[in-house]
């Protein structure tokens, strides 16, 4: 009998969308509970369910009133995932920009590390965003919220140096290349190549558009830069999204 309540709770349990463990057992009892004190008959249990009602309604509920605990993790996850593609951008280019000095014997980083740099994070933010927005199961109310606040973002940007905005488009442009390919491509290997070639393409025409001189042979090795900063945003927003679903899972 208390296999049957056990497996009339989890449904409504994890559908609650709880992420405190201890919150989550603490409705088990409460549940539990419930319905034993109703008896423990097959009967008696068949009369509380009907009382009870529909378990996806009473888990959409229970979700409204723990949505605060739910936003919150959520924020703090996007958070994280944000600070740890941003390091692992700024290390990319960093490694990228070393530059061996022949008559010191030294290496140095190279001018443009720091123009590099704030490109690699504007871009890790901007894969973020759109990797956010487009995450199963698709809801309007994330994408819009992941659109909105990279949006505030480049126009807080904006508002300190207006120079900033091809920045912003680039990534923009790059960001949906990348997580598309990321959600279309099924095998790794061809969601990488698909997406170099589209960022060696995107990247020439880029440079052709403002009249600067970029060769194809340029833009596929600065595409290969590119190409790194996608694979650690997107394997770190992986691993961020697996971690934030094992949250809630009730078992």
């Amino acid at each position: 009998m208390r296999e049957d309540i056990d497996a009339f709770i989890e449904p409504i349990v994890e559908a609650a969308q709880i992420p405190s463990r201890r919150r989550r057992d603490e409705l088990r009892r409460e549940l539990r509970s419930h319905f034993e004190d109703g008896g423990l008959t097959p009967e008696a249990l068949h009369d509380a369910v009907a009382r009870f009602g529909d378990t996806g309604r009473i888990g959409d509920s229970l979700r409204k009133v723990y949505r605060r605990d739910y936003m919150l993790f959520y924020i703090v996850k996007v958070g994280a995932c944000i600070a740890a593609a941003t390091m692992a951008a700024i290390l990319i280019e960093a490694i990228a920009g070393l530059r061996l000095e022949s008559d010191a014997d030294a290496w140095r980083l190279s001018p443009d590390f720091a123009h590099a740099a704030r490109f690699g994070v504007v871009l890790t933010l901007a894969l973020v965003a759109a990797a956010e927005a487009t995450r199963a199961p698709f809801t309007w109310s994330r994408a819009l919220l992941s659109l909105g606040c990279y949006a505030i973002v480049s126009a807080c940007a904006l508002s300190v140096n207006a120079n900033s905005v091809g920045a912003f488009v680039t990534a923009s442009i790059l960001a949906t290349i990348g997580v598309g390919f990321a959600r279309t491509a099924t095998a790794w290997t061809s969601r990488a190549l698909l997406t170099l070639a589209a960022f060696t393409v995107a990247e020439y025409l880029l440079h052709q558009s403002l009249g600067i001189t970029f060769g194809p042979i340029r833009a596929l090795a600065a595409s290969a830069i590119l190409l790194m900063l996608w694979a650690s945003t997107i394997t770190i927003v992986a691993f961020s999204d697996r971690a934030f679903v094992s949250v809630f899972r009730t078992t």
